[in-house]
């Protein structure tokens, strides 16, 4: 072999050390918890509830070390590309990213927060830098795997990456969260905290898998990325040891998933298990034995979970279809809290309770203005009331001093009493005798439809005309939502005090975020690689390469993951293994259409 060639040979080559950041962030930025004391801004405390601070232990330093990772990438791909030669793949890919990346760049210069839009809001941290890594990671992903051995290289990492993320999220399932341990305590707090280890407070009951991913929903957009491609290993792998590893990850990724009770990531499996039998008809026909095998085990898994969990699986599936296919509103339906001089009226679509000062007494009277015989009990300093009139009969009064609660089945807010009149103490304590109500459209009754998405979707979709073109910015969604929204947040939770910070759609948080535009330079780009990706599996897998293996358990996680994300939002937790996997999943495809 001629010199020329050889070094030719080398640059087509890179090998697996110029990989080092990426297979970094693939394997260990998503196993990142450590907290971090964040002093919030003036514009975040205005859309938090808690105090001045807040002890983030998930997304921080995941976000720092993304940022730290990608620039090494980048550094270490020019660096190749300079003293090696390295050839740039061409590919249509580029210019739909192109187009993200600067609607990304001009929905920050534009925000009216820029310094959100830049860094990220707090707990979250998906800023201007964050997303553009990701772009950038999928496209050094693209032009630097050139072999199946790199492949194998970045595969690997992710996947003892998630193994040890499944057998957190195994123990936890079992009621041994290690975050809970005093070991595991030690291990997520500074050294000057330790001495509040005691005082944690964790968000989750025990059994709840979130692992390191901080949610159980994001357990279930990760798992619906992966199993896929444990999958793919199982099903097309010669060597007996990778089967054998592929089913025992496989299997410990569906505990994580029932574990973590996301419907998302059900929905995802669900469209997967479907691309599978579109894609390998043939190939299922043949190993109708394997195909059985898995399909029993998957069954197994799932019902056994939900006898662990007693029920709960089937229980929040069966409730999202009575939802809806039921017409009638599935909560107390409050349409206004109307207040008027000395009264506040309490007003839903059966009844109206009126509440009314008069002297230093407190009036009740109904729909006809009739006065409501309340019953009354008396506990030191609380004066608890409720109602002998059969349609009042599921209000529930507590005064204590001049704070009025309000409790009716599953709905609890408080009033104030003050000298000029009631108010209605909002989500941060703030005195309101005005509730404004913001447009909606669609989900009227269903508010509460997957965990109050159908809430959250309704009055987000009339934010999107002044999003069209650049976005509010990076994210800056929570401070956008309508948080003066308490009617439509006591439908959707039952309390006003909450916090609406993501959309629970992927699709719509780009919308939003970064703009209409972005979003549909986003959907060609995802649309170009699943287009690309049924041309070349569609028919069979001509081979069992690991290109061939790769490419396919990559495309079906993706589309897994994009099914999810239509449930579930982007977040530094799993977006960059998502966005890792988009490029591995492009050079997959160039790899083996070189094959082919």
């Amino acid at each position: 072999m001629s010199k020329s060639k050889s070094n030719k040979l080398k640059a087509e080559n890179p090998g697996n050390s110029v990989l080092l950041p990426i297979a970094i962030i693939l394997s260990v930025i998503p196993l990142i918890v450590f907290s971090k004391i964040i002093k919030l801004s003036e514009i975040e405390l205005k859309n938090w509830t808690g105090g001045q601070t807040y002890a983030d232990f998930f997304s921080y330093y995941k976000s720092q070390w993304l940022m730290i990772c990608t620039v090494l990438a980048i550094v270490f791909f020019f660096a190749y590309f300079i003293i090696k030669g390295l050839k740039i793949e061409k590919s249509f890919l580029y210019i739909p990213t192109a187009v993200y990346a600067g609607l990304i760049i001009l929905s920050a210069v534009t925000s009216k927060y820029p310094e959100i839009a830049l860094k990220g809001f707090a707990g979250r941290y998906e800023g201007m830098w964050v997303l553009l890594c990701y772009l950038a990671l999928m496209l050094v992903v693209f032009n630097l795997v050139k072999s199946e051995n790199q492949i194998r290289f970045l595969l690997g990492a992710l996947l003892i990456s998630a193994a040890i993320i499944c057998l957190i999220g195994l123990f936890q399932f079992m009621g041994l969260d290690l975050f809970r341990s005093d070991f595991g305590k030690q291990l997520i707090l500074p050294q000057q905290y330790q001495k509040y280890k005691d005082s944690l407070n964790f968000r989750f009951e025990d059994t709840y898998i979130y692992s390191t991913l901080q949610n159980p929903n994001y357990v279930g957009s990760y798992t619906a990325l992966l199993i896929p491609v444990a999958l793919a290993f199982i099903a097309f792998s010669k060597k007996i040891y990778i089967k054998i590893g592929g089913a025992v990850l496989t299997g410990l990724l569906l505990v994580n998933l029932f574990g973590s009770r996301s419907r998302a990531g059900l929905v995802g499996l669900l469209v997967t298990v479907i691309f599978a039998i579109v894609l390998f008809r043939k190939a299922i026909f043949k190993r109708k034995l394997l195909v059985s095998a898995v399909v029993l085990s998957m069954l197994v898994l799932f019902f056994g979970a939900d006898y662990a969990l007693n029920g709960i699986l089937t229980k929040r599936i069966v409730s999202e279809f009575s939802i809806l296919s039921s017409d009638e509103v599935q909560f107390f339906d409050l349409q206004d809290i109307i207040f008027k001089d000395n009264t506040v009226s309490v007003v839903s679509s059966t009844e109206t309770l009126t509440i009314e000062k008069r002297d230093d007494s407190l009036y009740f009277t109904d729909t006809e203005d009739q006065y409501l015989d309340p019953v009354i009990k008396e506990e030191e300093d609380i004066i608890n009331v409720s109602f002998t009139d059969p349609a009042y009969k599921n209000y529930y009064i507590t005064i204590e001093g001049n704070t009025i609660t309000v409790n009716q089945k599953e709905v609890t807010f408080q009033l104030k009493l003050e000298e000029d009149g009631f108010k209605f103490i909002g989500s941060n304590g703030e005195l309101i005798d005005n509730i404004i109500k913001p447009e909606s459209l669609g989900f009227s009754g269903k508010e509460r439809l997957g965990s109050a998405r159908g809430y959250i979707w309704s009055r987000s979709f009339p934010l999107l005309k002044n999003s069209i073109l650049f976005g509010y910015g990076p994210d800056t969604f929570v401070i956008e939502f309508p948080q003066y929204d308490y009617i439509g947040k006591i439908r959707a939770y039952g309390t006003p005090q909450m916090i609406v910070d993501k959309p629970h759609n992927m699709f719509l948080q780009i919308a939003m975020n970064t703009g209409v535009l972005s979003l549909l330079s986003a959907l060609v780009l995802f649309g170009f690689y699943i287009i690309q990706s049924l041309k070349l599996y569609m028919k069979s897998i001509n081979n069992k390469s690991m290109t061939a293996i790769s490419g396919v358990g990559i495309f079906l996680g993706i589309c897994g993951y994009l099914c999810s994300a239509f449930f579930n939002d982007s977040v530094v937790a799993i977006a960059p293994v998502f966005w890792i996997l988009l490029g591995l999943g492009f050079a997959c495809n160039g790899l083996y259409k070189k094959q082919y």
